[in-house]
């Protein structure tokens, strides 16, 4: 019987890390308090949140871009760590709309991308190593793991007021 692997450490969960520090924690509250606000603005400015609502046409402003999609996704993600640290019901509440926002564009057979549903439909999947595609998804499921995460850690602490 081989040797079983033993661990010299224990990955702890992010949500049990409470940094205190002169160092690491004012810069964690400008996040919290400025970046993340400052990053959905952003956002919305140019445009990236309401392509979501998929009414892009020839010729409007701005047209979105293939890699557009992991913007917002990477916001999501940020807003959610800093939710699990910090609950704030205005910023669960914008994430939540924009979460709604973004299933409400899945197409039918499940694909999902704004660029690819409005701008060139007919270049689905075409150029996976230069489009975005699968970069784009790829954050949007780390935003969704991020979200999730962040509402198990509300959960344990009963902060969790969703039914």
């Amino acid at each position: 019987m081989a040797n079983p692997v033993r661990r010299r450490w224990t990955p702890v969960p992010f949500a049990q890390v409470e940094l205190e520090d002169a160092f690491w924690a004012p810069r964690v509250e400008v996040n919290r308090a400025v970046t993340i606000p400052i990053e959905y603005q952003q956002c919305a400015k140019t445009g990236r949140i309401d392509a979501w609502k998929l009414d892009w046409k020839p010729g409007m402003q701005p047209e979105p871009h293939y890699f557009w999609d992991s913007d917002l996704a990477k916001w999501i993600e940020g807003a959610a760590y800093t939710l699990a640290a910090h609950p704030d019901s205005e910023l669960e509440r914008r994430v939540d709309d924009v979460v709604a926002l973004i299933a409400s564009a899945q197409q039918p057979d499940g694909y999902l991308n704004v660029y690819f549903s409005v701008v060139a439909p007919q270049d689905r999947w075409a150029n996976l190593g230069m489009w975005h595609e699968l970069y784009c998804a790829g954050h949007l499921m780390e935003a969704a793991v991020a979200y999730r995460s962040a509402w198990r850690t509300w959960q344990s602490h009963g902060i969790w007021k969703k039914q």
